[in-house]
């Protein structure tokens, strides 16, 4: 029976990062019932009852140097492991695993990455000499093929998928449930529009844009649900945008998983987002949306689906931001159908990454 390590931002709670374990775990499962999975995970517990694996603390590197021993396959991802934006532990912890497994002579597989920035130098040199060392790549976007080969990695075959997410059948999201949780909210009388923030670097100004647009949609006679994707990092400035805009703006206070968030989303009449995977959640329900980008990898994937870009959280602007909205918000219909068309395509690219790893995984004897 073949088996295989991933390891990620996994068992932190944050609903993007979750919603990828899963479609990434189905893909595999659906083409390799048999596979064994064992999840790299800072709640194992959670993990193992949530999606059906085996797992082990993602910092006891007792447990993982068993787990790799025992491997056929470690494969690295999906998801923005490989930056240094938020500081040099992401590289230096993903990067160690990789080369754990390397010293065992273990294939290595990068799953839907999203690639940098990378600014360090003790980054930018890690990861030319171990990225290299790896077996196959595959990411989310072209920008991070582009960063991929800017830092010296040209020796592993990369290749563009998509987000592993947008890999997920949206025909198995239950908008009645979704609809029921909005109406528990008081929401829904009126179309409801859905707001994503989160904190970046102690900025403030992009909060008061923020603000004045969720006023702009209740004078129209929209309800606004603030949604925070990591609970625990997006829930107070949520609340403080929504309580500075005053009524008709709500909090999605309680803690849902992925899949009650699909659920919720696909209910909404538009979105206004920063979290990616908010932006993501969107898409594959076809719902319109601005992105405000904090990070190269939202304005990559808003090019991606064909969607606008509502400007960038460093130098948000309200009047460009309300008068790029205004414009998605005259055409619902015509963006539904091209966001149906864009993610019908990317959905194949996402899959792809389950079928190389197949692929990959018959070129091995297993133990």
């Amino acid at each position: 029976m073949p088996k295989v390590v991933i390891s990620g931002y996994y068992g932190f709670h944050n609903e993007g990062d979750e919603a990828m374990l899963y479609a990434i775990v189905n893909c595999l499962r659906d083409r390799l019932p048999e596979l064994e999975i064992v999840v790299l995970s800072m709640d194992p517990a959670y993990t193992a009852k949530q999606f059906q694996v085996k797992t082990v603390h993602r910092d006891n590197p007792a447990q993982i140097w068993r787990a790799l021993k025992e491997a056929d396959l470690l494969i690295s991802g999906g998801g923005g492991l490989l930056q240094d934006v938020t500081g040099p532990n992401s590289i230096l912890y993903y990067l160690g695993i990789v080369l754990m497994a390397k010293l065992m002579g273990k294939p290595v597989f990068f799953y839907g990455q999203g690639i940098g920035p990378v600014r360090t130098a003790l980054g930018r040199a890690m990861m030319k000499f171990i990225v290299n060392r790896v077996d196959f790549i595959t990411v989310r976007d072209s920008s991070s093929r582009v960063e991929l080969h800017s830092l010296g990695v040209d020796k592993p075959p990369v290749y563009v998928t998509a987000d592993p997410v947008l890999g997920l059948d949206p025909a198995f999201i239950n908008k009645e449930r979704g609809k029921a949780v909005l109406k528990g909210l008081g929401l829904l009388e009126n179309p409801v529009v859905g707001i994503s923030v989160r904190p970046w670097k102690n900025l403030t100004g992009y909060r008061q844009v923020m603000v004045d647009l969720v006023r702009d949609f209740t004078g129209q006679g929209y309800q606004v649900l603030m949604v925070p994707m990591h609970h625990s990092a997006d829930l107070q400035v949520s609340r403080e945008v929504a309580l500075e805009a005053g009524g008709g703006c709500v909090v999605l206070e309680k803690e849902h998983n992925f899949l009650d968030l699909l659920e919720i989303i696909a209910n909404m009449h538009m979105l206004v987002g920063m979290r990616l995977h908010f932006l993501i959640f969107g898409a594959l329900m076809n719902v319109p949306m601005v992105g405000v980008a904090y990070d190269p990898k939202v304005s990559s994937f808003l090019e991606m689906v064909g969607m606008p870009l509502g400007g960038y959280v460093e130098s948000l602007e309200y009047e460009q931001l309300s008068e790029i909205v205004r414009k998605v918000m005259e055409q619902p219909e015509e963006i539904r159908e091209k966001l149906k068309q864009n993610v019908s395509s990317l959905r194949k690219e996402a899959l792809r990454g389950a079928e190389l790893v197949v692929a990959m995984l018959g070129n091995y004897d297993f133990k």
